[in-house]
């Protein structure tokens, strides 16, 4: 399965696509490839793109009191971008950055709004897209609220194995907000 066929599945997934909707949706995405640790937004740019992840591993992170903070990690077939950002149009608090080679398929902030001007399946797709996205950071956020380091990790370790083998262990502490000491005694007691 190519790219735009692997996009259009993951899109179907949120709703069907006639093929004049997906015509007009596949014309304004970009692909673009990315090395390994090329940011694709850095803190304080404004986002423009909503990026769909063909191959490779992303990370979302900020700087806090020169603390650097694993806040997300993007797989393969998966929709991301500095959301907010994107939506407001203010500067992003956290960096988009690559942890391997990818290549993505990228919307223009521009191109994607018209095309929910014209086409109420793709404004339905956006706002399910949006929804998703709601629930995945407010589980989280519940996540740290409601349980212990341990907790965490080994939910972690049963919902996204691939997190802890592909991840370094500093990435990995910071995504789970303790320190990579305490990550490497939770590990040996798993």
């Amino acid at each position: 399965m190519n790219q735009y066929e692997q996009l259009r599945q993951r899109l179907s997934d949120f709703t069907p696509l006639t093929d004049d909707q997906w015509d007009r949706f596949s014309s304004i995405v970009e692909p673009v490839a990315y090395a390994k640790n090329a940011f694709l937004v850095e803190a304080g740019q404004v986002e423009q793109h909503i990026y769909y992840l063909v191959e490779g591993m992303v990370r979302l992170a900020l700087n806090q009191d020169g603390k650097d903070i694993s806040i997300d990690f993007v797989f393969s077939q998966n929709l991301f971008s500095a959301y907010s950002s994107f939506l407001s149009q203010q500067p992003s608090a956290f960096n988009v950055q690559t942890l391997t080679d990818v290549r993505v398929l990228r919307f223009s902030r521009t191109h994607l709004l018209s095309l929910y001007d014209e086409s109420h399946q793709a404004e339905r797709i956006g706002r399910l897209i949006a929804e998703q996205a709601f629930l995945r950071k407010t589980s989280r956020e519940v996540l740290f609220l409601t349980s212990t380091a341990r907790q965490r990790y080994v939910q972690l370790l049963d919902q996204n194995p691939q997190l802890v083998q592909l991840i370094s262990v500093k990435h990995l502490a910071s995504y789970l907000g303790i320190e990579p000491e305490s990550l490497s005694r939770i590990r040996r007691s798993v």
